[in-house]
């Protein structure tokens, strides 16, 4: 029998593939701007509190209402849609809210009308993406503008203004408030930890479950998802639900960080949120997404957000990190799912 003798470049070809993999993977991105930027901002704002226990809480805080938002639409953009109407439901899903809270409401019921009436917007989206030709950046663009105008229209008819304070106030002694307000210790919020806890379950969907791989192919390789016997329309509608849901809790928690439900709040949201996403390794076109990568996504706004604000440098230098950062997270992303599909089609 020949034997079958390995050169050294042979021997080294193992090893210059699992570094090229690591340099490949879709959130290392993320992962090298968010220790960039956390560098930079400590060693320029450090001494002005970036780095105290205020500026950490502050840091978790806006990533928390990115992140929430972002866990699920990472998984509606592996699914191949779009959802662009997330941050008027965080506005509308404040208001949903606090207006019954501050007239007697308990958390629990106040929570469910806010969760009911911002999934039902999620199925209306859904349906509409997947029923008609209307392509759902359209769809949820047009929504957007629907649940924005309505909310606002809504609250100045029935309250007199967009705002309803003294949210906490009216909860005072409610057994659930803890869960949705407050910190843990000193520079943790509570809504930091519902943040990673629906990474975590984001993430363990995708790749521990049957129904990620549907979520996968779905986005990725729809004709193989439709010979497959896969549920398309099933499975992008409920992606569509679980990402209204989440702006949902993310306005709840806003409203009780605050003290204030406000039906302007979430304005830009939708952008960062997709932006974070795709800054964490989710491709724009669907089928190749990480929840963890979402994550420094989130960690990354909430980083320069208050880095700037704890330091001397102009923060229009943020537009323009922001739009370089993107750029180079998408070349990456497409360079990943190139070379990710040659390897497929090599091992064929």
């Amino acid at each position: 029998m020949a034997v079958r003798h390995l050169t050294a470049d042979h021997r080294r070809a193992p090893d210059r593939n699992r570094v090229q993999r690591a340099f490949l993977r879709p959130e290392l991105t993320a992962v090298a701007s968010t220790v960039v930027v956390f560098a930079i901002f400590a060693l320029a704002g450090g001494d002005e509190g970036f780095l105290s226990s205020l500026g950490i809480r502050n840091v978790l805080q806006v990533s928390a209402t990115i992140g929430i938002v972002a866990a699920p639409m990472t998984l509606l953009m592996v699914a191949g849609e779009f959802d662009l109407s997330v941050g008027s439901m965080v506005g509308a899903a404040e208001i949903m809210f606090g207006y019954p809270v501050v007239h007697g409401w308990p958390l629990w019921a106040a929570l469910l009308l806010a969760l009911g009436g911002c999934g039902l917007i999620g199925l209306v989206n859904g349906i509409l993406s997947v029923r008609t030709p209307i392509p759902s950046f359209l769809v949820t663009l047009a929504t957007m503008f629907i649940v924005a105008g309505g909310a606002a229209a809504i609250a100045n008819g029935g309250l007199g203004g967009t705002t309803v304070a003294g949210v906490n106030e009216a909860l005072s002694g409610d057994p659930l408030l803890r869960l949705f307000s407050g910190d843990l210790g000193a520079w943790i919020p509570v809504s930091a930890v519902w943040w990673i806890a629906l990474s975590v379950l984001a993430a363990w969907l995708l790749i521990g479950t049957r129904f990620g791989n549907w979520i996968s192919v779905t986005g990725g390789a729809r004709e193989s998802a439709q010979r497959a016997g896969i549920p398309i329309a099933r499975v992008k509608v409920l992606m569509f639900v679980l990402t209204a849901l989440g702006a949902a809790l993310a306005g709840v928690l806003a409203a009780l960080g605050s003290n204030t439900a406000n039906a302007a709040d979430g304005s830009n949201l939708q952008f960062e949120v997709i932006v974070a996403a795709v800054i964490g390794g989710t491709f724009l076109f669907g089928g190749l997404g990480t929840p963890v990568g979402t994550v420094f996504g989130a960690l990354f706004f909430g980083l320069v957000y208050q880095g700037f604000y704890f330091t001397n440098i102009d923060t229009n230098w943020f537009q323009a990190l922001l739009g370089a950062l993107l750029l180079v997270a998408v070349l990456a992303n497409n360079t990943a799912r190139e070379f990710t599909m040659r390897r497929l089609r090599d091992d064929r």
